[in-house]
């Protein structure tokens, strides 16, 4: 008897937290809807989805701002039915991974160039004879590859178009869950984005066999500087709708939202297990707010929000349920900051920089476990090294902030645990 009423309540919470990834859905098309009235809207779409996408594409620019906003609708949706086909809870994993979907869906991702890399993890869980439940939220997160995808939609001849980008993809949905599970033991947790990280290293060796045939990755760069209003207002509506749903959850005090923050977020930090879904929901409000507060600190020197920074702020707001908070993401942000100012070359409101500022945030339990001032060391190395990691794999790793993060972590937790012992975690 005990167990039902255990089932049950379980079975409520995850419809009630099915709701709100259905509610962003919802406000996601109807921003779409306010932004490119009419038939420009799916026209604006569709070339969304058959244009490149290597860093940094803000898809504002290439199909405007509605039909950017339709396709982050369409693989938010798309995703969460595949993660509930799957019958798996909706926890902090489920919110981290649908979140980063929503929001690369504003840098890259389109429902064209994933489509092969789901079909690829399927066929590594068919091949392991294991259920892909087991590997979904990894094929997920590795559509990260997906522009490499549209990069052979867009340079292939018509004839090998459609075969071109379905062996890519498929490859790289096959391989990219073997490289994940090894790269986590490589930095041991302290990247939060841990499949940029694979998935750097993958698109290297792609990247690398593609330049020794004479095929060069080149991304057409583009940045938008329309739709700030729409978005600014969008992103209240959603951080104060994650807010007002986790009070309605339990979360009602700051003593109570306070237990969140003795947590290092050194993966497996899933906050909605761990501390409930209320205190949850209101920390990726908190967290994404950190990130939209500096974002708008900088309206004056001419920083507007566009798809990649939206992007960034679903990655801050996501990861909130998922090893991000306030306490451990601030030094390492701050670390970047500093880095940025005292680079010559790169101006700290630079696409790269920005997007950087806000995504080292994957350092977070570094600042976590270590304490601040490690944390502020891994901001600046990280904005130092990333500078120069898309390189590696042709702007075609669209997580290359996780990449470059999982070298931080190779330089630095060595150097930290051979001359500061590792604290237990509170």
């Amino acid at each position: 008897m005990a167990e039902d009423i255990i089932r049950r309540g379980a079975e409520r919470l995850g419809r009630r937290l099915d709701w709100i990834l259905l509610a962003i859905v919802g406000l996601l098309l109807v921003c779409a809807v306010l932004a490119q009235p009419g038939w420009s809207l799916l026209a604006g779409f569709w070339q969304i989805q058959i244009s490149e996408t290597g860093l940094i594409t803000d898809p504002v620019a290439t199909g405007g701002l509605g039909g950017a906003l339709l396709n982050a609708a369409l693989v938010l949706l798309l995703s969460t039915l595949l993660v509930r086909w799957m019958r798996l809870p909706v926890t902090g994993a489920a919110f981290a991974c649908l979140f980063l979907m929503a929001g690369f869906a504003m840098l890259g991702k389109n429902l064209l160039n994933i489509a092969p890399i789901v079909a690829g993890g399927w066929l590594h869980a068919l091949y392991k004879r294991e259920s892909f439940a087991k590997y979904v939220y990894l094929t997920l997160y590795g559509t990260c590859l997906s522009p490499m995808v549209s990069f052979l939609m867009v340079h292939t001849r018509p004839g090998f178009r459609w075969l071109a980008m379905a062996l890519c993809g498929l490859a790289i949905g096959f391989l990219l869950p073997a490289i994940a599970r090894f790269t986590t033991r490589v930095h041991q947790g302290y990247n939060l984005y841990n499949v940029g990280f694979a998935a750097g290293i993958l698109g290297l060796g792609i990247a690398s066999v593609f330049k020794g045939f004479g095929v060069e990755f080149v991304s057409v760069g583009s940045w938008s500087q329309s739709g700030h209003g729409l978005l600014c207002g969008m992103m209240v509506v959603l951080l104060s709708g994650l807010f007002a749903c986790g009070v309605l959850l339990g979360c009602r005090s700051p003593g109570a939202y306070r237990r969140v923050l003795r947590h290092s977020g050194r993966a497996v930090a899933d906050f909605i297990i761990l501390d409930g879904p209320g205190i949850a929901l209101v920390n990726m409000a908190l967290v994404g707010s950190v990130g939209l507060a500096y974002l708008l600190m900088l309206y004056g020197q001419g920083v507007r929000l566009n798809g990649p920074l939206v992007c960034c702020l679903f990655a801050m707001t996501g990861f909130g349920a998922f090893g991000k908070h306030p306490r451990n993401i601030l030094p390492v942000m701050g670390g970047a900051v500093l880095a940025a100012l005292l680079m010559v070359k790169v101006p700290i409101t630079s696409p790269g920089v920005l997007l950087a500022t806000l995504l080292c945030t994957c350092l977070a339990p570094i600042a976590g476990q270590f304490g601040g001032y490690w944390g502020a060391a891994a901001g600046f190395l990280h904005m130092t090294i990333v500078q120069n990691t898309s390189i590696l794999h042709g702007g075609m790793n669209l997580y290359n902030n996780g990449f470059a993060a999982g070298l931080v972590c190779i330089l630095m937790v060595p150097i930290i645990e051979a001359v500061k012992p590792e604290p237990d975690e509170e």
